[in-house]
């Protein structure tokens, strides 16, 4: 196979331990509809086949290529150095977790709608969140689109109702790679992450939405048991750090009144409940095996 001479989209993809899924997630990306790509596997010294899979792999298709760590580190860290090297490879990147795959015209469809809107840096779709025969469809909200306009006339949604799996959109390299390498080590955690590096980029009116590809993630990953604070103390600092932290996006915005300032706090509170599923009084329910921030 020739490698394209200037490839559009550079595919990151994270890998600790995968080697249940990885073969499959990496044949996903190769059959995509769009072609025009390179992909990079982000190789975190797995202990256990993931290297050797990931090895031959690429040894079958030339367009994936294996950039190792000198030394295990944590997951955003990974990510971290997945976002830096992808977006600095191609107009556009995304990164792809070893353990999920999409619909075929995924990527084409994302890229497609990037390059007809330049004000955006990232598209998303809908997703599914898939454990056995069961299936949940994830779709936004309307209210939460051109929320610029919505603020000025004061019509703020109680919350932002979108798929926490955008952070697996495709991004524009130029502005969005910025703002996921300030956004995404804030929390100082996993758990949520995603849907906290989003806000900004919805609350900007920088996402467009596609209908149509679906992004696919499978149950199965052990976020809850690594990543869920169990400690009440460190929910209160979860839910404050997600609360405050995207607060602090309205210096992006138009200026605003006392009044919007008090519904764009409460939408940010409502949504630190909503995103990390930390009930402060009452019963606290087990998360869904459906969340899932990232793999490792």
């Amino acid at each position: 196979m020739n490698l394209p001479l200037h490839c559009k989209i550079a595919i990151a993809i994270p890998v600790y331990n995968g080697e249940n899924t990885l073969e499959e997630a990496l044949q996903n990306i190769a059959d995509q509809e769009y072609q025009n790509f390179r992909a990079f596997i982000y190789e975190n010294k797995s202990t256990d086949r993931s290297p050797e899979i990931a090895k031959k792999f690429c040894e079958k298709d030339p367009r994936f290529e294996i950039v190792e760590s000198s030394q295990h580190i944590g997951m955003i860290d990974n990510f971290l150095r997945a976002i830096k090297h992808a977006s600095g490879m191609a107009e556009y990147f995304c990164m792809r977790a070893c353990d999920d795959k999409s619909s075929s015209d995924y990527i084409s469809k994302l890229v497609a709608a990037l390059e007809a809107d330049k004000t955006k840096l990232l598209a998303g779709s809908d997703a599914e969140r898939i454990d056995g025969s069961q299936i949940k469809r994830m779709k936004p909200n309307d209210n939460i689109f051109n929320f610029l306009y919505n603020l000025t006339e004061g019509k703020l949604p109680r919350n932002l109702n979108f798929p926490s799996e955008w952070i697996y959109g495709v991004f524009r390299s130029k502005g969005g790679a910025e703002i996921l390498l300030r956004r995404l080590p804030e929390l100082k955690s996993p758990w949520a992450a995603a849907s906290y590096t989003v806000t900004e980029f919805v609350v900007r009116d920088m996402v467009e939405y596609v209908d149509g590809p679906v992004y696919k993630i499978y149950a199965g990953s052990n976020s809850v048991d690594l990543y869920f604070f169990k400690n009440w103390i460190e929910k209160v600092k979860q839910r404050w750090k997600f609360t405050s932290g995207c607060f602090q996006t309205r210096k992006f915005l138009p200026k605003m009144s006392f009044g919007k300032h008090i519904k764009f706090f409460r939408m940010c509170w409502n949504d630190s409940r909503r995103k990390t599923r930390y009930s402060l009084i009452g019963f606290q329910k087990r998360p869904s095996i459906f969340i899932k921030v990232a793999n490792k």
